[in-house]
């Protein structure tokens, strides 16, 4: 039986290294929200010890820009409401229209950070990787 070499996987451009960047950070603050918004699961408000415990689901597809890392489009759910919600869309609508109550929260007040403003230079992206 002949074994198929694998190829190595190409190295990821820049900006593929910063968009993973954003999503994890994206993902942290979304959970972190959750925490402090219902100390859990905001769908079923079950309690989580951790914000590690919850998703970060999405109303509408993070393939676009324009919404992958907008804050009012996501909430922190556990991961039987996650799979839920994506299997029932018009469930997701209605608990999307629910949840805008909740859209604008004060970033820094959830990183515990006395800084209002978080400066990223754009125009070296190679900083935010290293």
């Amino acid at each position: 039986m002949k074994v198929k070499e694998r190829k190595p996987r190409r190295e990821k451009t820049d900006r593929q290294k910063i968009e993973t960047l954003l999503d994890e950070l994206y993902r942290e603050y979304i959970r972190r929200r959750a925490m402090k918004r219902v100390g859990g699961c905001e769908r079923c408000h079950t309690p989580k010890l951790s914000y590690r415990d919850l998703q970060a689901a999405h109303f509408h597809t993070r393939g676009g820009h324009t919404t992958r890392w907008d804050i009012r489009n996501s909430v922190g759910l556990c991961g039987g409401c996650h799979m839920y919600i994506d299997s029932h869309e018009e469930e997701k609508i209605e608990f999307e229209n629910d949840s805008k109550p909740f859209s604008f929260v004060f970033i820094p007040s959830l990183l515990n950070t006395n800084s209002s403003i978080i400066s990223i230079n754009l125009s070296s992206p190679s900083s935010l990787i290293e």
